[in-house]
C-alpha cells in the first residue's frame, strides 16, 4: 500500500472502529437477558427508630416500606395489630438489616422500598404469614423480590 493511501486508511479504520466501540453494533428495544445473573442486594444496617405501621419502618433516619406487602391504614381494620406486630418483630432500639429494591427503591411518597430483617426474623414475610398484610399483587413483576418463594406463595 503506497504511503499516501495509509495516511487516510487508517484515520478511517480507527474512527470506525471508534464508532462501534460506542455505539454498538445496533440498538434493541429489548431489555438484556439477565436470567442467568444473580441479583445485586444493597442493604442497609442499622436500628430501627420507629414503627410507623405495619408495613413502614423508619431504620436511622431512612423511612422504609416494605416490598410487596400492605398491611391496612391508620383508621382500617387490623391497623393497630399490624403495628404492634412490626413493633414486636422489630422493637425500636433493635439492630435491623434493609435490604433495597433494586427495581424499584423508592415509592411515590420518596419511601425507600425493600425487605427488613431483624432479629434474625423476615418482617415482610411474617406480616403475611401472620395475616397481618396481604401481597401486593400489582408489585409483583416491578419488584426484584417478586419471584422469590415466599412471595410466590402469596400470590405473586
Amino acid at each position: 500500500m503506497n504511503p499516501i493511501r495509509r495516511y487516510y486508511v487508517v484515520p478511517i479504520v480507527i474512527a470506525i472502529v471508534s464508532i462501534i466501540a460506542v455505539f454498538g453494533f445496533g440498538s434493541s428495544d429489548t431489555a438484556p437477558d439477565t436470567g442467568n445473573f444473580e441479583p445485586v442486594f444493597m442493604s442497609h444496617e442499622g436500628q430501627i427508630t420507629r414503627v410507623i405501621d405495619g408495613d413502614t419502618l423508619i431504620i436511622d433516619l431512612t423511612t422504609i416500606r416494605l416490598s410487596l406487602v400492605n398491611s391496612p391504614e391508620r383508621g382500617e381494620s387490623g391497623y393497630q395489630e399490624a403495628k404492634d406486630f412490626a413493633s414486636t418483630v422489630c422493637p425500636v432500639g433493635s439492630n435491623a438489616e434493609f435490604i433495597e429494591d433494586s427495581w424499584q427503591q423508592t415509592d411515590k411518597y420518596g419511601r425507600s422500598l425493600g425487605l427488613i430483617f431483624c432479629n434474625d426474623m423476615f418482617l415482610n414475610e411474617l406480616l403475611l404469614t401472620n395475616g397481618h398484610a396481604e401481597i401486593s399483587t400489582y408489585f409483583c413483576d416491578k419488584s426484584e423480590f417478586g419471584i422469590e418463594d415466599w412471595a410466590r406463595a402469596y400470590g405473586c
